[in-house]
């Protein structure tokens, strides 16, 4: 056989295993086709036949209370004494004497600084002396009147008669003139003696010993009254109107206060209404009140700053909601009641004043009554929500995190359970 014939045959004999691999290729692409044919269908089937279902957003609720906004108003105030004095000399003289410590409680009339007093008791002398001369003088021309006055008439003259009555007119001006000087040399002497005019705290010595002093020297020293002790702030008008109303309907303190220091702590002692001011502030619109306090210990420093707590004998019971639970749009205010269905509707609110992160609700809600507090991203109006119980801990949590540890028996937040602050 030659080799042309063997090609022929080699190829002849090649020929069915070619088409049985092209058959192998077709049945599987034909399987793929089927397969990935049938899934399509198969999905599109399932979707139009088991439509998914939205899911209902995780909100925490709020349930609306009463709460008395009259507790816990805080004010600025300032610590002042009811008495303050500042000690000048009244005379001028050496300081012989400093009589007490400085810093020391003094009570009224103790005795403080000594004056050289050598000269003024000298000038008390003198003038002691004068009052004696002029006693004298006025002794001898009422009696020489006396005399004319009781002689003949024909031995003595009008003239004479008229001189010694003038004569005596004035040595009882002189002798009134002597006493008056020597009251003043009295009082000089008095002021070489400087006492304190009232009880209370004594500051630092600004002259001591061997200083000479004068009226125009400035003063020697301060006594701060500190017990009790006065507390001042500002009361806006529309609260001092109340406060006013009520104390006149009632005849009682208005002020039911306490004060926390500048370390936080609270004053053990309740102050009662000093006064108010006569006028009212304009450029701040608001009245000065003082209240007074017992400061036996002296805690309270004159000139410090405090926060005072002072709740109006006048309740203000208000309802109250979480400000992060208000929404607006062009109508107004309004916020998200939920219902014992768990379904979301609008509900609209007259809100009135702020309180820290909460806000008063005028109208519009009930006590009781439930709104969204957190998770308002989702809510829609007339869709279904799905509650998460809160707690104080908890209440800061997302409604995420909330829905991860609760899945049933849902809860609400009370007022109380908000964590927030409505003084």
């Amino acid at each position: 056989m030659t080799s042309s014939e063997q090609y022929k045959n080699a190829g002849s004999g090649s020929k069915p295993n070619f088409r049985m691999v092209k058959t192998i290729i077709g049945i599987l692409l034909i399987a793929v086709i089927v397969f990935f044919g049938r899934s399509y269908l198969s999905g599109r089937s399932d979707g139009q036949q088991v439509p998914m279902q939205p899911q209902a957003p995780a909100v925490v609720l709020y349930t609306v209370e009463k709460t008395d906004l009259s507790v816990g108003r805080e004010y600025v105030g300032r610590v002042e004494p009811i008495q303050a004095v500042s000690l000048k000399p009244q005379v001028s003289g050496e300081i012989e004497k400093v009589h007490f410590k400085e810093g020391s409680m003094v009570k009224a009339g103790d005795l403080l600084f000594t004056l050289d007093r050598r000269e003024y008791r000298a000038t008390v002398a003198l003038r002691k002396a004068e009052l004696a001369k002029a006693e004298a003088n006025y002794d001898r021309v009422l009696k020489y009147n006396e005399r004319l006055k009781a002689a003949d008439k024909r031995s003595v003259s009008a003239s004479d008669i008229e001189l010694s009555e003038s004569d005596v007119l004035q040595g009882k001006a002189a002798v009134e003139q002597a006493k008056a000087t020597l009251r003043l040399a009295e009082i000089d002497l008095g002021y070489t003696r400087i006492t304190a005019p009232i009880s209370g705290q004594a500051g630092k010595a600004l002259f001591t010993k061997g200083n000479y002093v004068t009226p125009s020297s400035g003063e020697l020293t301060t006594i701060v009254q500190k017990n009790p002790i006065r507390v001042t702030f500002s009361l806006p008008d529309k609260e001092y109107l109340d406060q006013i109303e009520t104390f006149r309907a009632s005849g009682e303190s208005v002020y039911d206060a306490t004060i926390r220091l500048s370390n936080g702590k609270l004053y053990p002692a309740k102050g009662s209404r000093d006064f108010e001011n006569n006028v009212m502030d304009d450029r701040t619109g608001s009245m000065m009140i003082s209240l007074r306090f017992e400061n036996a210990q002296g805690v309270l420093v004159p000139g410090a700053m405090v926060r005072v707590l002072a709740k109006p004998a006048k309740s203000r019971v208000v309802s109250i909601i979480p400000q992060e639970a208000i929404l607006a749009d062009a109508e107004g205010d309004f916020v998200y009641f939920v219902g014992s269905d768990d379904i979301a509707a609008q509900r609209r609110v007259k809100l009135g004043d702020e309180f820290g992160t909460m806000r008063e609700v005028i109208s519009g809600l009930e006590q009781g009554e439930k709104i969204i507090f957190r998770g308002l991203q989702a809510v829609r109006p007339g869709a279904k929500v799905k509650p998460i119980s809160g707690t104080n801990g908890n209440a800061s949590k997302t409604p995420a995190e909330l829905a991860m540890e609760s899945d049933s028996d849902p809860k609400t937040i009370t007022s109380g359970d908000a964590g927030t602050d409505t003084n």
